[in-house]
């Protein structure tokens, strides 16, 4: 965490010394992350669970415009839960194309699909395991530009991660995951 913020701190202070610029115009790099609050529902032999665990989500991105409005992103996706003895923490890696609407004003709303890979590994104190698999998702949000190239965005999120452990024969495993984020970026280019 402290990590995290000694780079949000350092992001802001090269947008503070930056040029103005156009955000979701072609060739603009958009960097930074999102932190976030999620309720997760587990997914047990194609049965969900009627307990939802509350988490905090990690998200750094980095993004390129390969076209005014279209931009084409990379998200690592951090999450660690706890609940009493039971331990478990999840990576996965998205590619993550997205739409920016230029309204030509400081409100950008977007909207982004996901899709990736995901790992997690589980631990109760008597049984550690991990397991793999394909991950998809949805988010769609607003972003509002302060300054001249800083943005703070605030979004909701749908991710899906089937993770399958090895040698199951049985309906899906993994989580269905429903978040709001807020997270801050920069981005520079033209």
């Amino acid at each position: 965490m402290k990590n995290l913020f000694l780079l949000f701190t350092v992001l802001f202070l090269f947008t503070s010394i930056s040029f103005s610029q156009n955000f979701a115009t072609k060739g603009t790099i958009e960097a930074g992350g999102s932190i976030g609050f999620s309720s997760t529902t587990a997914v047990y032999d194609g049965q969900s669970s009627s307990d939802a665990l509350s988490t905090f989500t990690v998200q750094p991105y980095i993004g390129y415009f390969v076209l005014n409005s279209i931009e084409l992103g990379i998200v690592p996706t951090f999450i660690s839960q706890s609940l009493g003895d039971v331990s478990q923490s999840t990576f996965a890696i998205y590619f993550a194309p997205a739409f920016n609407f230029d309204l030509k004003s400081n409100l950008y709303p977007f909207i982004e699909g996901r899709i990736g890979y995901g790992t997690s590994s589980y631990d109760n104190g008597t049984v550690n395991s991990s397991a793999s698999g394909m991950a998809w998702g949805l988010k769609g949000g607003v972003k509002v530009k302060i300054g001249n190239s800083s943005l703070f965005n605030v979004a909701v999120s749908y991710d899906q991660l089937t993770q399958t452990p090895e040698n199951w024969n049985g309906d899906r495993v993994g989580e269905n995951i429903f978040g709001v984020n807020a997270g801050f970026t920069v981005f520079f280019g033209h």
